[in-house]
């Protein structure tokens, strides 16, 4: 079964329990297919599904940064959204493997300033302490 098909739209939701529900389970059994399909979800055509999977990831990113770490430069390229919800939520999954993925992240520094600059509270500080957690590891 498809795990896109729990996220919170497709249940019909409009909370996050459903995903973080499939965050942690992704987490716990350290399902990759099930991540990737997650990840691959990021550019669906429905903004609400994108946002979903774009929470999920960073769900998981906060159990295990060590499963999402490889989709960094795909958070990298969301950081240019014009969804704020979504450059926020962004920002947070980049803090969560900015220690694992230094140089990836700091190679895109400008654009997470960019992004802090003109995001919301919540995209300063997330931003800020990604870039922080770059900084201590390089």
């Amino acid at each position: 079964m498809s795990v896109l098909n729990r996220v919170a739209y497709f249940q019909d939701r409009r909370d996050e329990v459903p995903n973080q529900e499939l965050a942690r389970e992704l987490a716990a059994r350290r399902d990759l297919q099930g991540i990737q399909e997650i990840a691959e979800n990021l550019r669906h055509e429905k903004p609400s599904i994108q946002s979903d999977c774009l929470k999920v990831l960073c769900e998981v990113g906060y159990l295990a940064p060590e499963l999402i770490a490889d989709y960094a430069g795909r958070f990298l390229r969301l950081l240019e959204s014009k969804n704020n919800r979504m450059v926020w939520v962004t920002t947070i999954a980049l803090a969560t493997i900015a220690g694992l993925r230094p140089w990836e992240i700091w190679a895109h520094a400008d654009d997470l300033i960019y992004a802090v600059e003109r995001g919301s509270l919540i995209t300063v500080v997330w931003g800020l302490r990604a870039l922080a957690k770059v900084h201590s590891s390089t």
